[in-house]
């Protein structure tokens, strides 16, 4: 695992964000999470519902 200092993570962050690809990977694990792929708690499916409401 990589570890980046506070500064190096929000870096990364609004990179991802200002790019639209944090929107993409948000979109691509709910698609995956509503078809079957994979199996999530509830709750972290209702916060990539909200985490991507935020970024839209």
């Amino acid at each position: 695992m990589v570890t980046l200092t506070h500064e190096e993570k929000e870096l990364l962050v609004a990179l991802l964000i200002s790019t639209d690809v944090a929107k993409e990977l948000v979109i691509s694990e709910i698609n995956d999470i509503e078809v079957g792929e994979k199996k999530l708690e509830t709750k972290t499916y209702q916060q990539l519902i909200e985490l991507y409401e935020k970024i839209s």
